[in-house]
């Protein structure tokens, strides 16, 4: 570039003159100050050296647009060099034919003392190329208060907005997964209060009637003479005992099963299957990969496959009406994949699509957080097959 190191308006030649920068009598561009050499132009260069190291594209241009200066930003961003850019018209140098009459009611808005801030125009570089520029105009006054140019700082927008868009999508699907996972967590609370309401206090209101029967009769004077009706109402409250006891292993498996952590994901998998078999009727199978049942998964990875594998058995059993349910883990290349497919009704679309299918999102998401992945296919009446997968080197315990 063929700046003069003086000052900014220096860059001004006699071919820039020549291209009508004198015609400008309306916005008295007329006179150009000739730089004077000072003690203090040591600032002079700073500025330069600012203008130079600016990543924004900054021009000097005249009310009609006229290049008078050109950093090194503007020739990075738009191909052309500052000696061929200087003295042409910028509209017509750099900008879309349908910005040129906006871009030049703006630098005449400038010129007559009103600043421009963050108006967004495209800069067309010499390939065709694009970039959305928010551009900040401004006056650049002589010592005589008399108009030498206008500033125009241009910094791209493009990216930041493509970050910005990005990161407020990202905001909106966590405060949505957020709210999901509140969901499920109060979901999970009504069904324990449920289960603690319906079984455990009505065994324990049992329990607690059968004993002030006991203590009343045991308290009786003399004693009590009919001990068959104490065995007998003894035997109840074991049965009832035994009830109660059953119930909260129930509920500890549901909430978290003591073979997962003592036996491993294969073996709690085995325990779902064989549930579901009992309790429905299907045929249930299970096929795991011989390579599968000695490796030893880390806790994170087998909880989320355990978990998945228990939502999708928990969805057959409740809307599947299947007679036959396979359940596999394998190793898919560089993925674990457990795979549950069922001989049922199928999926109705709506509930795959919608904002209903919580429990499929929620399975996306406990395998999407361990970098895998999470599909469903299904077809009405055709049955079911779903697949997660997560990282081998993910998976295995250290």
């Amino acid at each position: 570039m063929k700046h003069s190191p003086s000052r900014l308006v220096t860059a001004l030649s006699a071919r820039t003159l020549s291209r009508g920068v004198r015609k400008n009598a309306r916005f008295k561009t007329t006179h150009i100050p000739k730089p004077t050499q000072r003690p203090g132009g040591l600032i002079d260069y700073c500025y330069r050296a600012l203008l130079e190291a600016s990543s924004n594209a900054v021009l000097l241009l005249s009310p009609e647009s006229i290049i008078l200066e050109w950093n090194r930003a503007a020739e990075t961003l738009s191909g052309w060099t500052a000696d061929q850019a200087l003295g042409r018209r910028y509209v017509a140098l750099c900008l879309p034919l349908k910005a040129r009459e906006s871009f030049l009611a703006e630098l005449a808005r400038v010129a007559e003392g009103n600043d421009v801030r963050g108006i967004e125009i495209p800069l067309v570089g010499r390939a065709g190329s694009q970039t959305m520029l928010s551009w900040n105009i401004s006056r650049v006054l002589g010592p005589q208060r008399d108009l030498i140019g206008l500033m125009a700082i241009g910094t791209a927008v493009g990216p930041e907005t493509q970050v910005e868009e990005a990161f407020q999508l990202v905001n909106a699907r966590a405060r949505s997964a957020a709210r999901q996972a509140q969901k499920a967590v109060e979901e999970e609370r009504r069904r324990i209060a449920r289960e603690l309401h319906d079984e455990f206090g009505q065994a324990l209101t049992g329990l607690k009637f059968d004993l002030a029967w006991c203590g009343t009769t045991l308290t009786q004077s003399p004693a009590p003479t009919d001990v068959g009706d104490l065995l007998r109402r003894v035997q109840v409250m074991s049965e009832s005992v035994d009830v109660l006891l059953g119930s909260v292993r129930a509920t500890a498996a549901a909430l978290r099963p003591a073979i997962l952590d003592d036996l491993g994901l294969v073996p709690a998998l085995e325990y779902l299957v064989t549930t579901v078999q009992h309790r429905t009727g299907a045929r249930c199978t299970i096929d795991v990969a011989p390579e599968l049942s000695s490796t030893t998964l880390s806790s994170e990875v087998s909880t989320t496959l355990f978990r998945i594998g228990q939502e999708l058995l928990t969805n057959v059993m409740r809307h599947a009406a299947a007679s036959q349910v396979l359940m596999r883990l394998y190793q898919d290349g560089g993925n674990i994949t457990l795979a549950v497919t069922d001989n049922g009704k199928g999926i109705p679309t709506e509930r795959m699509t919608t904002a209903r299918s919580f429990g499929l999102r929620g399975m996306q998401e406990r395998a999407s957080l361990l970098g895998g992945h999470f599909s469903i296919v299904s077809t009405p009446g055709g049955g079911t097959t779903a697949c997660a997968s997560v990282p081998v080197l993910e998976g295995i315990a250290s």
